[in-house]
């Protein structure tokens, strides 16, 4: 890392808030709906489609043949369905994996009032993400989350992310790079995301293919089915 003067956090923070539309922008999406595909790996591909909605709502569903893998929380139940593993009904998610369920549900982000959601943020530094230089912070959520967020120091948006999590009791660190900005409702969203884990074979890559904001979404989508 090249020894320079590294603006403050909350600089940096400001920076990738305006380019991603300003906070007023931001705060104008009460709905969200991302519509694509997703890619698991050779031969294994389906649709995906992602939906948010305040606060703090999402609904996950991922189509593969006549199979369709589901995970969704309403803010206060976090649940899935997961015909994979034999699943025919909904359930409960494990604390681990409702974690990081739950993480996807604040679309603003966390650095977005970091403070007030109980979020610690520091400056790690200059990196580099994706090719390009990049500040990168490293961010604790208040439910005890260790990320790393990389912003791009000429578009000053989000190019990459790190997080560890728990997955079968081991400790494993997950790393996303998002591409393809377009600006949609007076916001920018990435409309390619490539995801891997480190140190392990394969990958996830997500390409949207339609994505719309403030739009009607059925409460039941994010409850649990009795």
């Amino acid at each position: 890392i090249a020894r320079r003067t590294y603006p403050v956090t909350l600089a940096i923070i400001a920076l990738n808030v305006a380019a991603r539309g300003g906070p007023a922008a931001l705060r104008a999406i009460r709905t969200e709906r991302l519509v694509g595909r997703i890619e698991l790996g050779p031969g294994l591909a389906g649709n995906d489609t992602v939906e948010l909605e305040r606060p703090l709502h999402v609904r996950t569903s991922i189509h593969l043949g006549d199979r369709a893998l589901v995970q969704a929380s309403d803010g206060r139940t976090t649940w899935t369905i997961n015909p994979f593993a034999g699943d025919s009904v909904a359930h409960l998610m494990d604390a681990d994996q409702a974690r990081n369920v739950e993480a996807g549900a604040d679309f603003d982000g966390p650095l977005v009032d970091y403070a007030a959601k109980g979020n610690h943020v520091t400056t790690a530094g200059v990196d580099t993400a994706d090719g390009r230089p990049a500040w990168a912070l490293n961010v604790v959520t208040a439910d005890g989350l260790h990320d790393r967020y990389f912003i791009d120091m000429q578009s000053h948006l989000q190019t990459k992310w790190t997080g560890e999590r728990v997955v079968n009791g081991d400790t494993v660190v997950f790393e996303s790079y998002f591409r393809d900005y377009r600006r949609i409702g007076g916001v920018m969203i990435a409309f390619r995301i490539d995801s891997d884990t480190r140190g392990r074979p394969g990958g996830q890559h997500i390409m949207v293919e339609r994505a719309e904001v403030n739009v009607p979404i059925d409460p039941s989508r994010f409850r649990m089915p009795r």
